[in-house]
Formats: structure tokens, C-alpha cells, sequence
């Protein structure tokens, strides 16, 4: 069999939670807006780290696949596994408890009616923990080719979620070169750069495409430094991602409305989650409520904004998204995801912008 019997020629991405469902079922997921649907998450056994489901959520994400072909029979769909960083690390320094979270996660993929796995290790924090992640992708892989070989099927496409850099620290690096010959790509968490909580003296782009600013802080240098690293990691094995969330920061001044204004912390409301996060579909009745102040596009770094008296939020619109993904297709990356689809509004607006530029 192929190293990669799956051939990706792009993709374009998007993330389903469980935990969302009551705001988007599955079954009213629009799945002709992508080509892959990650279902999130199952978790990892602290006692025997085996990949398992919570049991309120295990008919949602069994169900997830067969659900959402029905309205397209070509989406590709994955289960994404999220832990505590120090639980997967336990699990990838031990060759027991790998066998067990790879056997298990494979079987949890299989019985799900999946098309492959994301392992959402945030992050490995020691080149010992990178080396362990490099032994457990050469494994994990290696078992896949072999399920699918026993069982005659197509074999699991593997994804990895990943830092916006190479590198947590100029001595700790990702193992590019086993990520290109052992994962069908990586997803790049380009997002989140500037939140309330992280960085509350004041507001900033928290999805900048570019930064001039802090040019770390960005989905381009975040590309471009993969694409650079040591083993210069191939642009079709990177997939960069682009939030359908935003932030809120409460402003010191009503009156300052740019990019990197005094801020007070995180903005509260009836449209504003926990921390001043916020879903696009909700920014959207921030503005009609309010008839609030809105830039669609900040041209230095790709992201819009909107404000009303003391709230100031960045966020995704239409046309940021369009531009990033123009810029992103020149450098021939692979395609991008969304997180999380839930978070968009009724009219599909930015899945639909999303898919009409790649």
C-alpha cells in the first residue's frame, strides 16, 4: 500500500464540537462547504491512556459521519483528540502506553465511521517531549498502513494541531521531517495571538494575517517559518487555520477605537462568551443592536473590527477572510481550517466566503 493512500489535493477544513450542538446539530451542518469535518473531542484515559468519549457526548460524535455525508458523500471527516499537554506526554515517553492510545484511537476512529484522527497535543514543551512526538507519529502511522492493509479499507488520514511556529524555543523544534513523511499534514493554530486575558493593557489583532508590529505574531510568519525550517517542511503539508470566533476588550477611552488601544480587560454583554470571547453570528448582532462602528478590513494585518462606546472587538469578516486565503493559496499551502463552524451566522457567511476564494 501507498505511504499516503488518501491523495489531498486541498483542503478546506472546518471544526464541529460536541459541546456546540445545541447551537449547531450536526445534522443542520451545511457539509458541501467542506472538504474535511473534524469532530471534537475525545479524550485520554488518565489510568490507561486509551482514547476514549464522554459517554453524554459519544452518540453525537458516533453519529458525526454518518450525519454530515448525507448532505455531502465526499467530506472527509476526523476525530480530533484533545488532553492535558502533560497527559499526552506521559503517554508518548512510554511504548506501552502509546501501543494503547494509538491501538484505541484507531478502533474509536473505525467505529466512528472516520476518515482519520487529529492528535491536539497543546503543546510538547521539551525537545524529550519533541522527540517523543516523533516517535509516536513514525508508530502511529505505521499502525494505520497495517489497519488498513488487515481490513482492505482506506487507510486513516493522520493530522496533527500544531504551534503557528516551527519551534516553542530556538532549542525546541518540531520534527519537521517525520511531520512531512508521517502525517498527511499539519494544522497550524494561527489564531489567538492577542486576547484579553493574555495581553490586557490593550487591544490587538488576534488573527493578523500580518503583524509589522510583531511579525511572530502572525498566520504568514507562521507559514513561512514551517516552510523554513530546519527540514524545510513542504507547503502542502500545511494547513493554516482562521477562527469564526473574535475577542472583546473593554476600553479605558470610548474614544479610542484603533488597533492597540488602552484596554481594561475583557468586554462582558449579552452577546460576549467567557473571557471576551465571541461567535462571529454574535458580533453581527453586536453591530445591528448597537449600530456600532465597524472596519471590515485592517489592510496592515488582515482582521476587521468593530466598536461601541467602551467594547472594542477583532474578529473575521468576509473580507479578511478572502484576502488571507488569496495570500495563502500564492504561497501553495494546502488549505486552511475553521474553528469552529458553530460560531458563524445563519447564512453560512464566512464558510461560504471561505470556500468562494480557495
Amino acid at each position: 500500500m501507498a505511504e499516503f493512500a488518501n491523495v489531498t489535493e486541498f483542503v478546506n477544513a472546518g471544526y464541529w464540537l460536541a459541546s456546540t450542538d445545541d447551537r449547531l446539530p450536526a445534522a443542520n451542518i451545511d457539509a458541501t462547504l467542506f472538504t474535511h469535518l473534524f469532530a471534537g473531542y475525545a479524550q485520554l484515559n488518565s489510568d490507561t491512556y486509551q482514547v476514549t468519549i464522554d459517554p453524554s457526548q459519544l452518540i453525537l460524535i458516533d453519529q458525526f459521519s454518518s450525519t454530515v455525508k448525507l448532505s455531502n458523500p465526499e467530506v472527509k471527516t476526523l476525530l480530533s483528540i484533545a488532553a492535558d499537554a502533560a497527559l499526552f506526554a506521559a503517554m508518548a515517553a512510554d511504548p506501552t502506553n502509546r501501543d494503547a492510545f494509538i491501538k484505541s484511537s484507531i478502533a474509536a476512529a473505525r467505529g466512528g465511521g472516520f476518515d482519520g484522527l487529529d492528535l491536539q497535543w497543546l503543546y510538547p514543551s521539551s525537545q524529550d517531549q519533541m522527540d517523543n512526538f516523533k516517535t509516536l507519529i513514525h508508530s502511529w502511522h505505521q499502525a494505520v498502513v497495517d489497519d488498513a492493509t488487515s481490513l482492505s479499507l482506506p487507510q486513516l488520514l493522520l493530522v496533527a494541531t500544531v504551534s503557528n511556529l516551527p519551534y516553542l524555543q530556538s532549542n525546541i523544534q518540531y520534527p519537521a521531517d517525520a511531520i512531512n513523511q508521517k502525517l498527511d499534514w499539519v494544522n497550524l493554530l494561527s489564531y489567538d495571538f492577542y486576547t484579553p486575558d493574555s495581553s490586557r493593557a490593550a487591544t490587538g489583532p488576534s488573527s493578523a494575517f500580518h503583524n509589522p508590529k510583531a511579525n511572530a505574531l502572525s498566520a504568514n510568519f507562521g507559514i513561512r517559518s514551517w516552510a523554513q525550517s530546519l527540514h524545510n517542511l513542504p507547503h502542502k503539508k500545511i494547513v493554516f487555520g482562521i477562527p469564526f470566533h473574535g475577542w472583546a476588550w473593554k476600553l479605558f477611552n470610548s474614544h479610542q477605537h484603533t488597533l492597540f488601544a488602552k484596554a481594561d480587560g475583557a468586554a462582558t454583554g449579552e452577546y460576549i462568551g467567557p473571557h471576551g470571547q465571541i461567535f462571529y453570528s454574535d458580533v453581527q448582532k453586536f453591530i445591528e443592536d448597537n449600530q456600532a462602528g465597524v472596519e471590515d478590513k485592517d489592510k496592515s494585518y488582515l482582521v476587521a473590527y468593530a466598536y461601541y462606546e467602551t467594547t472594542w472587538i477583532t474578529y473575521e469578516s468576509e473580507y479578511t477572510i478572502a484576502d488571507k486565503i488569496a495570500l495563502a493559496k500564492t504561497d501553495k499551502v494546502l488549505g486552511y481550517f475553521a474553528f469552529n463552524i458553530a460560531a458563524d451566522d445563519a447564512s453560512n457567511t464566512l464558510a461560504n466566503a471561505a470556500k468562494s476564494n480557495w
